[in-house]
């Protein structure tokens, strides 16, 4: 058994989080925008959604929007995988057609826990270059059939065009509802409506992520939090990390910053 704390390694590319490290006592319950897949490496940890009891498990995929809770024990030394793949992707859509159905969590277990702990056969938590953690979220993702075999889900196009608009104009742009209601040629509650319904979140919450996901690119390529922060439209570092960890149940520099226990992997093109 390792002596020191094994190093945590978190990689980022578009609409990905992989993170490899050990689990913190308790993460606070959270809701994100991502699918996300967690995998005990080694044992068992303790989980809860919203409105069910806590279960132990080895691992589980969560769908967007749903409030959980993951907890291990103080002297856990395991390593865990922390997958998040953005909701509106083929492969998160495709995870969730195959194993979600109409539930919110799916507790994995037997032959599927285990294969999906095989998909890494290096012990510590290190993947190497990007190609070695893209060819790790490959591994995971063909375990789950995630990836597309028919035609997907259409999003509306008016959805797709506000969306578009978002991610152009929004990053530190205030958002008003009526201006972009006006870019789609609906009314104000219509068009609230109909993104949540094809989206699974409202529109500024659907912002807040954005920014996130921007801020945590920045940091990622090297900038300081505080300069991440104001390049995502957030008021300063603080506010930046505050809001990682309420959406993500994680502090933000526990991905992001480069020390004796944790390494980081820009694989953003």
């Amino acid at each position: 058994m390792e002596t020191e704390p094994a190093k945590s390694c978190s990689y980022f590319w578009a609409g990905h989080i992989l993170f490899l490290g050990r689990c913190r006592a308790a993460i606070d319950e959270h809701t994100h925008y991502s699918l996300q897949i967690i995998i005990n490496r080694e044992g068992l940890f303790q989980f809860r959604s919203e409105g069910s009891s806590l279960v132990e498990c080895g691992g589980a995929i969560i769908r967007s929007g749903v409030p959980h809770q993951v907890l291990s024990s103080c002297d856990d030394v395991h390593s865990y995988i922390h997958l998040w793949i953005d909701q509106e992707s083929g492969v998160a859509k495709a995870i969730a057609r195959e194993h979600l159905g109409e539930d919110n969590v799916k507790i994995l277990d037997g032959d599927l826990l285990e294969n999906l702990r095989g998909c890494i056969d290096t012990p510590g938590n290190y993947l190497g270059s990007c190609k070695e953690a893209l060819d790790v979220y490959g591994k995971i993702i063909s375990e789950l059939d995630g990836y597309p075999k028919h035609a997907e889900e259409t999003v509306d196009p008016r959805v797709t065009k506000i969306t578009e608009l978002l991610k152009e104009e929004y990053i530190v742009k205030k958002v008003v509802v009526a201006d972009l209601a006006r870019h789609a040629c609906l009314s104000e509650s219509r068009l609230m409506h109909l993104f949540k319904e094809q989206l699974g979140m409202p529109i500024r919450r659907y912002v807040l992520w954005m920014r996130l996901m921007t801020a945590l690119q920045f940091a990622a390529q090297g900038e300081s939090l505080t300069e991440a922060a104001h390049s995502a439209g957030f008021s300063d570092s603080p506010h930046l990390c505050r809001t990682f960890r309420k959406m993500y149940g994680i502090r933000l520099t526990v991905l992001v910053k480069n020390s004796p226990f944790v390494r980081v992997t820009s694989c953003f093109s």
